[in-house]
């Protein structure tokens, strides 16, 4: 998870290992069989059940359509335009925005970002339209929280390293408040109980 930085990456990792879950990095599913897989390695396991459980990477037909590319995904500038195509924007996984609150770096392919990107993008289209000006993707990055069952998870909260219960806390508060109406935040609170 490199979103989260080292610390609380081994943090997750951790958790997941004592849990008993065998986690493999930078290691493909090859082959999937009824009674096992077999990995990129050769090596196989005697399974029934196979969870797809990956980060995030571009659509790889982004590699296929002859516009530059950063790290697999559409080259934006800051107000979501592909350089040298007027008439083509991109936002979320699909695009490298960059970050301005971080020169030379891009932002990470989270929920957070594409939300707002998506809103940035539709008033950049319209003001290429006519209707309105075009303005830069920008926007404060408030951390990231990474759910790990029921007690667990890790957060960077406006880049505090939290794990365990206080991180639990923060990232159960975080999806309450992008839940979009009162009464539905107040019934997934009553759900946490």
């Amino acid at each position: 998870m490199p979103e989260v930085g080292d610390k609380l990456g081994s943090a997750a990792m951790e958790v997941l290992k004592s849990r008993g879950i065998d986690v493999r990095l930078e290691t493909t599913l090859k082959e999937v069989h009824a009674d096992h897989v077999v990995l990129s390695d050769d090596s196989r396991i005697d399974t029934r059940t196979v969870a797809w459980v990956t980060g995030v990477i571009a659509a790889p037909l982004i590699e296929t359509l002859g516009l530059p590319t950063e790290k697999g995904r559409l080259k934006v500038r800051a107000d979501l335009q592909v350089p040298g195509h007027p008439d083509v924007f991109a936002a979320g996984d699909a695009a490298a925005v960059p970050d301005l609150t971080r020169p030379g770096t891009i932002t990470p392919p989270t929920a957070q970002h594409a939300t707002r990107q998506g809103k940035a993008l539709a008033r950049n289209v319209a003001a290429s339209l006519g209707y309105g000006s075009a303005k830069d993707y920008r926007h404060r990055n408030m951390g990231l929280v990474v759910d790990l069952g029921p007690r667990y998870a890790v957060a960077n909260p406006l880049n505090v390293k939290l794990s365990g219960l206080p991180a639990k806390f923060v990232t159960r508060a975080y999806h309450l408040y992008a839940i979009p109406r009162p009464v539905n935040r107040w019934a997934v609170s009553l759900a946490y109980l």
